[in-house]
Parts: structure tokens; C-alpha cells; sequence
């Protein structure tokens, strides 16, 4: 198995708030989810994303993120660890998933930011795979990310996320926000903040 992880768009919600699919909403002449696979690429690791045209779910029923992450575990064996990360969080610097990975690198629990559970890091393992099989089975089973961080012991970094950093589009008036901010008229893919990816 090789040691590196990969990237998980997570794009296989249902988007009733927003009222259409959050992944294929416009942006910078394509859209969200292939303009957040662009910008990632900049972690030069491996991106993937579920929902549709992606690693499909194993279970035809909306189960969630963890369904995501457990298909994505399914279908690609040979990642070490993943980072997980929601198609609508377009704001999030790549440092802040930089500073996830290394902490796969240097130990083998789950880590997220102390005011979000997303983005996640979370090792590759058997234990993972079959714990979330179970929970998935389970119609009344734990569905969330903090659940899984608490069952296995994972690390909440001190620092949290900026505000920004964290923004979900979620509503008309959540994408309506994004778009207007400054230096969003530029629309390059990965520089929501100025960052190029060096």
C-alpha cells in the first residue's frame, strides 16, 4: 500500500436548501465541484469526489457524509489516509489542509479543527471501514463526523478556523455572499484568499 492519502470532495448531498445541486453551481466558467477539484490538485495528492459522476454511494438512500467517506474507503484501497472536505466550503486555504495532512504523517488518529469537523483528516484503516459499515447498516446508527471523532479518540486542533475559512454555501444567499466578496472577482481556482498553491 502506498503512503499517500488523497482528497475527498464530499458533493453527494442533497442541496434542498439551496434549492439545485451545490456541486454544478457556476463558478469562474465551469463548475463548483470541477472548480474545487482544480484548486485542490494544488496538494498534489490524488482528488476524488462522491456523488454523482463520483464514487457513488454503497447504500441507494442519502446517508450521509460518512457514507461518502466509507465508499471512498471501498473503492480506493490504496490511500492512506483522506482528506475530507465539502464541495460547498469554497473558502477554505489549502494551508489549513497542508497542516491536516502533516498531522497524518505524524500520527494516526483523526484530526479536524476545534470549531469544525470539517475538513477532516482520518486514517485509511480496517477499523474505520468496518465501524462505519456497521453504523451505516444500523438504521438508527451514529451518522455524524463527531461521532466518528469521538469513537476513535480523534485530536480536535487547538487552533480553530476563521470564520471565513468555515463559510458554507448552504442558501441562495450563502452562494450570493460568496460571489460578492473581493477577491472572488478574480475567480482563479485555489486562490480564494490570494494563495496560488506554492
Amino acid at each position: 500500500m502506498t503512503e499517500q492519502g488523497a482528497v475527498l470532495i464530499l458533493a453527494g448531498g442533497r442541496s434542498r436548501r439551496m434549492g439545485t445541486d451545490k456541486a454544478q453551481l457556476p463558478m469562474a466558467d465551469t463548475t463548483l465541484l470541477n472548480w474545487q477539484q482544480q484548486r485542490l490538485a494544488a496538494l498534489d495528492l490524488p482528488v476524488w469526489h462522491s456523488g454523482p459522476d463520483g464514487i457513488a454511494d454503497a447504500w441507494p438512500d442519502f446517508r450521509g457524509p460518512l457514507a461518502g467517506l466509507y465508499s471512498a474507503l471501498r473503492h480506493h484501497p490504496e490511500a492512506s489516509f483522506w482528506l475530507v472536505i465539502p464541495v460547498d466550503m469554497p473558502a477554505l486555504p489549502l494551508d489549513r489542509l497542508r497542516r491536516l495532512a502533516q498531522c497524518m504523517k505524524a500520527g494516526s488518529l483523526p484530526v479536524a479543527y476545534s470549531n469544525a469537523p470539517l475538513p477532516l483528516a482520518v486514517p485509511a484503516t480496517e477499523a474505520l471501514r468496518e465501524t462505519l459499515a456497521t453504523w451505516l447498516n444500523q438504521p438508527d446508527g451514529p451518522r455524524s463526523l463527531r461521532a466518528l471523532m469521538s469513537h476513535f479518540n480523534g485530536r480536535w486542533l487547538t487552533e480553530p478556523l476563521d470564520e471565513r475559512d468555515r463559510l458554507n454555501l448552504n442558501t441562495p444567499e450563502d452562494w450570493a455572499a460568496f460571489q460578492a466578496l473581493p477577491d472572488m472577482k478574480r475567480k482563479q481556482p485555489g486562490m480564494p484568499r490570494g494563495e496560488t498553491g506554492d
